[in-house]
Parts: structure tokens; sequence; C-alpha cells
């Protein structure tokens, strides 16, 4: 996944190991919704054997200092890259994965593939981030626990890194992984308005910025344990 040659990842790595010295581990993050996604397209269909699979693609953004949004990468990773990244509040994440519910328990799991992207002057500083700077693998277990099938719940789950741009490996910065829970919510109408359900039952209103070429999305709220 680097961008970088040969000669850059030793430079990059050797860097890393000198500023990673002299500098803490990064603390683990808590708190409810480190992660919001919002599923941007899904291919869905239903077997003979009585389950939905699907196959959706995600994008969202990971509160700074959690599992998916490592202080590490921009203390010191990103200033050593060897081009200029655009600084942002939060890191975007996006997501391709995989479901499997069983239409008999309404029960299933959840799998696929995440990627931490950033803009930079070397792709496109004006549209969607896209380089990747650190990727890996999620798994859970889901669970529908609405009894309108409005909210599947995340039983639990875990986010896997498996590479970061320039690094030896996740392990070598201190980013390994983390177990999460969360919640999938689906939009619904009311009274021609696009909501989802609360965990209290009230509706809430789907923002524009939860829209997909101006159709409402799937909410997906992750939390690290």
């Amino acid at each position: 996944m680097s961008v970088l040659g040969d000669r850059s990842r030793v430079w990059l790595a050797l860097a890393l190991l000198g500023a990673l010295a002299g500098s803490p581990a990064p603390a683990a993050a808590h708190g409810h919704r480190d992660v919001t996604l919002y599923e941007l397209t899904e291919q869905a269909a239903f077997t003979p054997d009585g389950h939905r699979v699907a196959t959706s693609a995600l994008q969202g953004k990971a509160r700074p200092g959690t599992p998916l949004c490592p202080q590490v990468l921009m203390d010191a990773v990103f200033p050593l890259l060897p081009f200029h990244i655009k600084e942002t509040k939060r890191c975007v994440v996006n997501a391709v994965g995989q479901s499997d519910i069983s239409l008999t328990t309404f029960g299933g799991t959840i799998s696929g593939d995440f990627y931490l992207v950033v803009n930079t002057a070397e792709t496109n500083l004006t549209d969607a981030a896209e380089l990747v700077v650190m990727s890996g693998t999620f798994a859970g277990t889901i669970q529908v626990t609405d009894p309108d099938g409005l909210i599947i719940t995340i039983l639990g789950g875990t986010f896997t890194p498996t590479a970061v741009i320039g690094a030896p490996s996740p392990a070598a910065l201190g980013i390994v992984p983390a177990s999460f829970t969360g919640k999938f919510r689906l939009p619904f109408t009311v009274r021609h308005w696009a909501v989802y359900r609360k965990d209290n039952g009230r509706p809430t209103p789907v923002r524009p910025d939860e829209r997909a070429l101006g159709d409402p999305t799937v909410r997906v709220e992750v939390t690290f344990d």
C-alpha cells in the first residue's frame, strides 16, 4: 500500500524509531460514538437457505486518539512523509464490508476491510480523501434488536490494522487490534420526513450530511471498548 520507494521506506522506518523513542505511547480513547460511518452503496440478495447477504461501501469519520485515528500517525508519521497532508479535525475512514443475517434468528456476522485516507497535494486537495495511510480488516457479530428491524446491534467486533504507510508494521507504532461494539440505524419515513430511531424509540431527523446523492443512508455508530 505504500507509495514510497525503497530508500524512502528505510529512511522513514529509521526516523520513526527515533521519533517514537522519545514519545509516549498513544493513549486509548473511550467514549460514545468513536466512529460514525454512512452506507453509501449496498448490493443485497436473499439466499435459498434463508439469509440476507450484502456488500456495502461506507465512509465516515473517527475521533482523534481512537484506534481508527491514532495520534501517533499525526505526531510521528505524517511529519516525516515526503508530501503535504491536509489537516482535518477527524480522520476519514472508508470501508467495504459484507453482512450475513439469518431471516430466522435475525442474527449474523459482518466482516470487511477498512482504509484510513487523507488528502494530499499529490492526489487532490479538493475532492474526498483518497490516499491510504492505514488499512486493515474488521469482523463481528450482529443482531436485530428493534421490533421493526430499524436498529441492528453490533454485539462485538474487532478492528485489526494490517499496514501503515512508511512503517514496517502497525505494531511498530503501537497500533494494535481493538474491540468494539456499535449499532446500525436504518432510516425510515415519518410524515414524509426521513428519520432514524433513537435508543429511546423516538425519531431523529436524517441530516443533509447523512445522505448520499440525496438519499438517506444507514448510519453506523462504533464505540471502542
